[in-house]
């Protein structure tokens, strides 16, 4: 390009114009560098001066709680159902021994319910099996010592649950020897089982003065039998006691026990009872 321009009039060059029109390569439109050569869609208002839309956060998975929940309060009710049942349990026990008591033993007895749940039995008004114990009792008209157990099946609770009627109770009464030799009209004497002798003899030792032997004997439903039947020492000398028999009267058995049999062992004289269709207070 010749660097000669030519001149207005006044003098001076003639200058390009303003907006570089017809210049070639350097005008701003035709170079991309005007106004509306940008790109709005990617520097407009929505790249400058704002934050990108904010995505929701990402939520996490809960786990399921609802069995943990449930084995919860099933265990709970489980555990209040099991101590109302034994809180029940030991109430009726509580009752049934009072009713044994008014019967006429000199204390309260053990009283056991067999079987789990207690209040579905109660619910049927069917007790199965209870079990009843006493120690050093007393009766009613006795000064007999005694201990026994007993055990009842086929309770039926009556519609007030205040009394029951029973199918069956079978049992035993031993009356130890200490209780038998205090009724002898012998002092000082001891008395043990002498199964040499025979299956229901007994010694009843004298100390200085000899010893005697004797059987025992069941007396209708009511008494036992002590028959004397030798001496030996200064008592068969004496013979005071050899021939003699004395008679215990046997005590009121709780629950309509009735003595079927009468035996002896290393205790005492166990009295075999049993009866049916009786009451737990009779």
């Amino acid at each position: 390009m010749s660097e000669y321009q030519p001149r207005s009039r006044d003098g001076w060059p003639a200058q390009p114009p303003a907006n570089g029109a017809g210049q070639g390569g350097y005008g701003q439109a035709d170079q991309g560098y005007g106004p509306g050569s940008y790109d709005q869609a990617s520097y407009g208002q929505a790249t400058y001066g704002q934050q990108p839309p904010e995505r929701s956060p990402v939520r996490r998975r809960r786990r399921k709680r609802w069995p943990i929940v449930l084995t919860v309060v099933i265990v709970l009710l489980v555990a209040i159902f099991v101590i109302g049942d034994q809180i029940a349990k030991a109430a009726a026990e509580s009752d049934i021994a009072n009713q044994i008591q008014s019967s006429g033993l000199s204390a309260k007895p053990s009283v056991s319910i067999e079987g789990w749940p207690f209040l579905t039995q109660v619910a049927a008004h069917d007790v199965k099996t209870i079990d009843i114990s006493g120690n050093n009792e007393t009766a009613s008209g006795s000064k007999v010592a005694f201990n026994f157990t007993a055990k009842a099946t086929g309770v039926h609770l009556n519609s007030s649950f205040n009394g029951a009627t029973v199918d069956n109770i079978n049992g035993q009464a031993v009356l130890p020897f200490s209780s038998v030799a205090s009724l002898l009209p012998i002092s000082g004497a001891t008395i043990t089982a002498d199964p040499a002798k025979g299956p229901n003899a007994v010694t009843a030792d004298l100390g200085i003065a000899g010893s005697v032997t004797g059987t025992v004997a069941q007396s209708g439903t009511s008494k036992i039998v002590i028959s004397l039947n030798s001496a030996t020492g200064l008592a068969s000398i004496l013979g005071s006691a050899s021939g003699q028999s004395f008679t215990i009267d046997i005590p009121k058995l709780p629950a309509g026990l009735v003595v079927r049999s009468v035996r002896v062992n290393s205790q005492g004289i166990v009295a075999t009872a049993s009866a049916t269709n009786t009451t737990l207070s009779q």
